[in-house]
């Protein structure tokens, strides 16, 4: 259901964005052992437009390898990348995320839509319970350090390290009584974001978070979703150097936060950004003159 929703938005964006095509496949390079990396890779389009996507799930890395042998000149189209919604396979998935990431990165751009809240990280105080889906290491640190307490569902329990503040969930149940639940936008490739929801039983609670959830968020906060945090990178040069040299890529990027509440919407945005492409032809008149 999630992902028949994010393919029909993905070809809404397609019809309102013509002409765009897929400029590069960026993986990680490959490292001897994969079980401990947390990362990610970006479709980018022809305009610039960068489309982040979690790569360390499973056996993702293997399968986009296998897909995408030669990333510095892909083969597929954006329509063949956001028709892996429709199919079983995870890895075709994944690609159709970062495609639609980098679709709505394109949209929020040409409409001026600059989104530049906080992450919505900061807010809990000591002796909050503060509930994650995925461990977030850098994060789990800066609040236990506070007095926050934290409860861990992740799929590879390993990760999570013993310590003060720091518990596990079995399930998505077991986050019940947090106040509030930092959940992985990676849920959104897996297609477990509506599981963890109805076992929430509280979609108010919830911010999503990470670089997967990147694009349009109207699918998500029409599920009750609080927030959504992503990433956007304004300089793809910066950006693709960083990640074909195997470094750190987080100074490339400008972290923001969309608030369910102050979101304008798909329909809004197709519309400032018509109006924008119109005023930008050559002879157009500005019509607020």
């Amino acid at each position: 259901m999630l992902h028949a929703e994010y393919h029909r938005l993905a070809c809404d964006l397609l019809h309102a964005l013509p002409g765009l095509s897929v400029a590069g496949i960026h993986l990680p390079v490959p490292v001897e052992d994969e079980t401990i990396r947390d990362e990610f890779a970006f479709v980018v389009l022809s305009d610039g437009s960068v489309g982040p996507f979690y790569f360390s799930l499973g056996t993702l890395p293997g399968e986009l390898w296998r897909m995408v042998p030669d990333p510095s000149r892909p083969d597929p189209s954006i329509r063949s990348l956001v028709d892996g919604f429709l199919g079983g396979q995870e890895a075709p998935k994944a690609l159709a995320m970062g495609a639609f990431n980098a679709l709505s990165r394109s949209l929020m751009r040409r409409a001026g839509y600059r989104p530049d809240g906080p992450a919505g990280t900061d807010g809990p105080a000591p002796g909050d319970t503060v509930g994650m889906v995925g461990y977030f290491g850098p994060l789990v640190e800066r609040f236990t350090a506070r007095g926050v307490n934290v409860r861990v569902l992740e799929l590879a329990p390993e990760r999570i390290p013993e310590g003060p503040g720091i518990e596990t969930a079995a399930d998505a149940g077991g986050l019940c009584g947090c106040d509030t639940i930092l959940c992985t936008a990676s849920t959104l490739i897996n297609d477990t974001l509506d599981d963890i929801i109805g076992g929430v039983g509280d979609a108010g609670r919830i911010e999503l978070i990470g670089p997967s959830g990147s694009g349009l968020p109207d699918i998500v906060f029409a599920r009750g979703v609080a927030g959504v945090g992503g990433v956007a990178f304004d300089d793809v040069t910066r950006l693709l150097s960083r990640v074909n040299a195997g470094e750190g890529w987080g100074d490339a990027g400008r972290k923001y936060r969309i608030p369910g509440d102050g979101y304008p919407g798909f329909p809004a945005l197709c519309a400032r950004a018509a109006l924008t492409e119109d005023r930008l032809r050559p002879g157009a008149r500005d019509p607020g003159k």
